[in-house]
């Protein structure tokens, strides 16, 4: 029931990620949903079973926000186009650019958790 470290530095560093790319738009939601998967990772090889909620509940909560939000943001829809991005950035590049990566890491971090929940199932249930 151990979480892979792989699992654990990818759900670390997308918590980091998300948290510091989202400051800017959303204040300290940000930091505070990035936070549980943060926890998660750090807790991750004391306290399995907790650390893998954690990171659940964390890399769900990021999905729901992140990916829309970065999403409408590349689109220039939902009222908070590149304009206001890049009013929260400093320019238009780097605003983008922290859009690709938050919505990479988000999707390889909760690809990560769904194939180790997939590879944990296969070798319990032989």
């Amino acid at each position: 029931m151990a979480v892979l470290n792989r699992t654990r530095w990818i759900a670390g560093t997308t918590g980091c990620v998300t948290a510091v790319t989202g400051l800017p738009l959303l204040g300290v939601l940000s930091p505070a949903v990035s936070g549980l998967l943060i926890v998660g990772a750090a807790l991750g090889r004391r306290l399995p079973r907790h650390a893998s909620v954690l990171m659940w509940v964390g890399a769900g909560l990021i999905t729901f926000w992140a990916v829309p939000i970065w999403i409408a943001i590349l689109n220039g829809g939902a009222g908070s186009g590149p304009s206001e991005a890049s009013a929260a950035f400093g320019s238009a590049l780097v605003a983008t650019s922290a859009a690709i990566c938050s919505i990479l890491l988000v999707l390889v971090g909760d690809a990560a958790l769904l194939t180790e929940v997939f590879c944990e199932r296969r070798t319990t249930n032989d």
